[in-house]
């Protein structure tokens, strides 16, 4: 019976600060330029504390061009543009809690764990890396992400 009462007053507790707070979560979007890309997505979202980042590709912030090249090198583009998109929501790569890595090729597995290794050297995130049939403009490799503050 008292665990009851005290489910009741939780939830009643809960009901009544989303209606003072209003129920509305702060949720602020960014981009890697200065303007919204012509995709139907936003590349990064921060609601409250948390930034969701949308799966990014080897494109340069400035031109939208995509930056073909080895892993290596798209794996640096797409770990900078998250960087950058961190940056914006006032966070940086030591905020990333999960990641999320598609690659079109397991054979070049190493080379992007190389990449990786560099950029999240102590207490990385955690990750899941899967092999896709194809990603968006041929790439090799993309990747999303989600930071705390």
């Amino acid at each position: 019976m008292k665990r009851k009462v005290l489910i009741v007053l939780l939830a009643a507790l809960l009901l009544l600060s989303l209606f003072l707070l209003g129920g509305r979560s702060r949720r602020q979007v960014f981009h890697l330029g200065d303007k919204p890309g012509a995709m139907p997505f936003s590349p990064a979202i921060l609601v409250d504390d948390t930034l969701y980042i949308s799966g990014q590709l080897a494109v340069r912030p400035d031109t939208g061009e995509f930056e073909n090249g080895t892993m290596a090198q798209q794996s640096e583009r797409v770990i900078a543009n998250i960087g950058l998109l961190l940056k914006k929501a006032g966070l940086d790569l030591g905020h990333v809690v999960s990641a999320t890595v598609y690659i079109s090729d397991f054979k070049e597995f190493g080379e992007f764990n190389e990449v990786f290794r560099k950029f999240f050297p102590k207490d990385p995130p955690t990750r899941a890396t899967v092999q896709v049939s194809r990603l968006a403009r041929d790439a090799r490799i993309e990747i999303s992400a989600i930071a705390v503050k």
